[in-house]
């Protein structure tokens, strides 16, 4: 990015800022060239002229403030990291922007327990994620497709203990089992399978992969990338799952794909839910900051074969965005399936942006 600002200019957006932080850290000021700690990184960084620094701009443009070293005549000096900006770009921003490149108007071609048939087209995010050899391929997992080659799912999702690695992702199918259906299926052999480095199973805690496929063309309508949820806070209290898993705890797994939507269950009484879960398992209980609870009072709920696939919600179009979904957890686990007032825990995604955007999205691809 280019940005160019006048001397004139940048002390009238910044010199608010600027005064304030020189009265009241004027014991701590440094000059032209001194080494500084930038914050956002803990990283080595040195106090230039603010208009040299590319860093600086972006966080001022992102409404963040810089950090002050003080002043050079009448121009602000900021600690500019070494590293090049592209590096240090804030958690979110990467995975921002591609989702306004996903989802630009400019770029449209016009086991669920208790859950409602999908339509043909309805999740273009939805991947199954396979094992096993074709003509044989047992499709156990789910995942989103969230670049044109990522897909993100649960790190338990990765192996298997009866069937080995998960070797293959389908998107834009309906019914796994029926070819005749108003479908496009797409068969991708995984590339490469990521596991989150805390993830130590059997714990489930950090449960979040990302398998890469060969590039999907996105701009096709049949397959489409989901949009990360990049804040820990979720304003909605309706969220939606999809998924062939099965539709009860003993039942068969669905073939068709099936929807349900869900209620945030509150922290305490999730904690609750799960205190008597095996210390391996859970060893501090249910953690907010790295997972969501939610569930239905009617019983509607994900179950096994689930696992992987979206706690997603839709927005609406803007001037600028079609409508797209919006991945806020990943189905992880939970105490049976599709129970009166089932509960089911889902990796926070919001926790996890910025190890999945310095994997997804490399600094050249967005710029």
């Amino acid at each position: 990015m280019n940005l160019q600002i006048s001397s004139t200019n940048m002390l009238t957006v910044a010199a608010p800022v600027f005064i304030s932080l020189f009265v009241n850290c004027a014991t701590q000021l440094l000059f032209e060239g001194d080494r500084c700690i930038v914050p956002a990184t803990q990283t080595i960084g040195k106090c230039v002229n603010i208009e040299q620094c590319e860093y600086a701009k972006r966080l001022l443009e992102s409404h963040d403030d810089p950090q002050f070293c003080g002043f050079s005549g009448n121009m602000p000096l900021v600690c500019c990291p070494q590293q090049k900006p592209q590096q240090l770009i804030k958690p979110g921003n990467k995975s921002d922007k591609a989702c306004s490149m996903y989802h630009s108007v400019q770029n449209q071609v016009f086991g669920i327990a208790i859950g409602q048939p999908a339509v043909p087209r309805e999740f273009p995010h939805m991947a199954a994620v396979g094992y096993g050899d074709k003509p044989s391929v047992l499709w156990l997992c789910g995942g989103s497709l969230i670049s044109k080659s990522f897909i993100l799912t649960a790190a338990h999702c990765v192996f298997s203990r009866d069937f080995g690695p998960a070797k293959w992702v389908r998107l834009g199918d309906l019914d796994l089992k029926n070819t005749t259906e108003d479908a496009d299926p797409l068969d991708l052999q995984i590339v490469e399978a990521i596991v989150h480095p805390d993830y130590k199973p059997p714990s489930h805690y950090h449960d979040v992969a990302l398998f890469k496929v060969p590039p999907v063309d996105y701009f096709r309508i049949i397959y489409k990338p989901a949009c990360l949820h990049t804040e820990k806070q979720l304003s909605r209290d309706t969220l939606q799952v999809t998924g062939w898993g099965k539709v009860e705890l003993f039942g068969d797994s669905s073939t068709h794909l099936l929807k349900a939507s869900l209620q945030i269950v509150e922290y305490g009484i999730c904690a609750r839910k799960f205190s008597n879960v095996s210390p391996r398992k859970l060893k501090d209980g249910i953690l907010d900051e790295l997972q969501i609870c939610a569930g239905s009072a009617l019983g509607s709920d994900t179950c096994p074969g689930d696992s992987g696939g979206p706690l997603h919600y839709k927005l609406n179009a803007t001037g600028d965005l079609v409508r797209h979904f919006v991945v806020a957890g990943i189905t992880s686990f939970g105490k049976g399936c599709g129970g009166e007032n089932s509960v089911g825990v889902y990796t926070r995604v919001s926790s996890y942006v910025d190890w999945i955007e310095n994997i997804v999205w490399q600094e050249d691809i967005l710029e």
